[in-house]
């Protein structure tokens, strides 16, 4: 499995790969992790790093920067070992995607890619619009050329760069239908399947069974939580003045997370009075995150267009927790009635459902029942499934393979 990022870093990308090698080791299966270093983590048997640069100043993400003494250090891992390698699969859109290409283009092995970022609007929103250009040039060139194609197909254009890349992949598996359909919609022609990020079986069960006798709060308050990075697309801010708007009583809001709207998001809490009622909490670890879920009322999800999958909403509903959901692709992905969803971007329409779903909830609305113990939900059934993807290609072989 090749990563952009150390799978022990921070991320989603990172804690599904992660999530995916402990299911699949679960059943007697062997992988192997290729991925820039991180500073914090020390070697570790089945985790391969490749000469990397720092991307933050305490070392927890880092860029591959040399990809042909990459591509040798590799190579000659690959020679020491006993064992070979059946399959790649590729969690990478970046440097790891192009490297990991290019091993399996040199050994002859069959190619699954997930999909898990929406490269073009992501890049644009964090470094903007033409350094991600420039970023895209690049990535885009050391691509062919890694793969000995023809540089004519050298792009800006993060939509042609992700063509050139999936072009290259036996199967995509995507987290959503939605992102499914966007990327189709850009000119895609791969073979897509869906396939969501699954959630840890024995963390639900652990978190299900520490909350049973006491699934909620004892102050006869409404428990809202919201989780994620303090950035502009997750439209905190807008979470925040919708709270200020809604005019909620006997409410509380949970928030979870890091990032630069920090500072923001206190003065703007400050500034409306409301510090008794929204609580910034910081970062939380994974499995504790799944507990703040279970035992709050709701979760709500606020931005729009911007998840491929929505991560945390499948890990509340995971635990009986439904969500307010802003983005109204998120809750295509589950039955109809599962989830509260906003009428439209507004703040004034997220100001209406979270009172309309605070007043369901305060007359007993049990929808999160139906959520809790959807296999599909879980990462155990979704390991089976990806076991079945690889045997088949491996079956009828790949690209590099005929």
């Amino acid at each position: 499995m090749f990563l952009d990022q150390h799978p022990r870093s921070l991320g989603g990308i990172q804690t599904s790969a992660m999530l995916q090698k402990k299911y699949l080791e679960k059943l007697g299966h062997k992988v192997t992790f290729v991925s820039p270093s991180s500073g914090k983590r020390l070697i570790e048997k089945g985790f391969f790093t490749l000469p990397s640069w720092p991307l933050t100043y305490n070392w927890e993400f880092s860029f591959t920067a040399n990809l042909r003494r990459s591509r040798k250090r590799l190579d000659r891992s690959q020679r020491r070992r006993h064992d070979k390698f059946d399959i790649v699969h590729i969690h990478a859109d970046m440097w790891s995607a192009i490297i990991g290409l290019g091993f399996a283009q040199r050994n002859h092995l069959p190619v699954v890619m997930t999909s898990h970022f929406n490269l073009a609007k992501g890049t644009q929103e964090v470094i903007g619009k033409y350094p991600a250009k420039f970023l895209f040039w690049l990535l885009s060139r050391e691509f062919l050329k890694h793969l000995k194609l023809s540089l004519k197909h050298t792009t800006t254009d993060p939509w042609k760069y992700i063509q050139l890349i999936t072009n290259e992949a036996d199967v995509i598996l995507v987290p959503s239908a939605h992102f499914g359909e966007d990327l189709k919609e850009h000119g895609v022609t791969s073979e897509l399947r869906v396939m969501h990020n699954g959630v840890d079986d024995e963390r639900v069960e652990s978190t299900l069974a520490s909350t049973k006798d006491e699934p909620h709060h004892n102050d006869k308050k409404v428990h809202l939580v919201w989780a994620g990075r303090f950035q502009h697309e997750k439209r905190l801010l807008e979470f925040i003045e919708a709270l200020n708007l809604a005019k909620l009583e006997n409410v509380v809001v949970d928030v979870y997370g890091r990032g630069p709207l920090w500072r923001k998001a206190e003065e703007l809490i400050k500034g409306f009075g409301i510090e008794h009622q929204v609580l910034l909490h910081g970062r939380a670890a994974h499995a504790r995150m799944l507990q703040h879920f279970a035992k709050a009322d709701a979760l709500v999800q606020t931005s729009v267009g911007f998840e491929t999958q929505g991560m945390t909403v499948f890990e509340a509903a995971a635990v009986g927790t439904p969500s307010i959901l802003c983005d109204s692709n998120i809750a295509e992905e589950f039955e109809p009635g599962s989830h509260w969803v906003v009428k439209d971007e507004s703040i004034d329409a997220l100001a209406a459902s979270l009172q309309a779903a605070i007043t369901d909830i305060r007359s007993g609305d049990r929808r999160g029942d139906s959520l809790v113990g959807n296999e599909s939900l879980l990462q155990s059934s979704l390991t089976k499934r990806a076991v079945a993807i690889y045997e088949e290609l491996l079956a009828k072989g790949g690209k590099y393979t005929n």
